[in-house]
């Protein structure tokens, strides 16, 4: 994957991202992960992708993963919905109000979904692997 200079709405598929990309092969604090993952993209947003935003979508209630929303990243957990639903939902919207998205996830469904939207999606692996140093 090839970062893009022009700022986008990066929408991650939270869990996803831990379950198949960080926790690998070891039980690690899913929350913990979340923190760092949050740390990192705040980190991303200020440096490399200076001007985009990310909206970290975790399945669930609310959980104790330390701040939630930096200057570029806003962690969203779902209660009602699940964090598919929410991730096409906006990225429907973003799609139609002309807004520039990339989705985030492993998940083959979801991101065939969002294809069929008009708007990218990248795997969790090919994302960190871009912007890791």
């Amino acid at each position: 994957m090839k970062g893009s200079s022009k700022p986008t709405i990066y929408l991650i598929d939270g869990l996803n991202f831990i379950r198949t990309f960080l926790a690998g092969n070891g039980y690690i604090n899913e929350d913990n992960l979340t923190s760092e993952l949050i740390s990192w993209l705040d980190d991303l947003g200020s440096q490399k992708l200076y001007g985009s935003e990310f909206q970290l979508i975790l399945d669930g209630t609310y959980r104790k993963v330390g701040p939630t929303v930096t200057s570029c990243v806003h962690a969203i957990f779902t209660e009602e919905m699940t964090a598919d639903e929410v991730i096409l939902e906006q990225a429907q919207y973003y799609k139609e109000y002309s807004k520039r998205a990339v989705v985030v996830t492993s998940d083959r469904e979801l991101a065939q979904k969002v294809r069929l939207v008009g708007i990218k999606s990248v795997s969790c692996d090919k994302f960190f692997n871009a912007f890791s140093d």
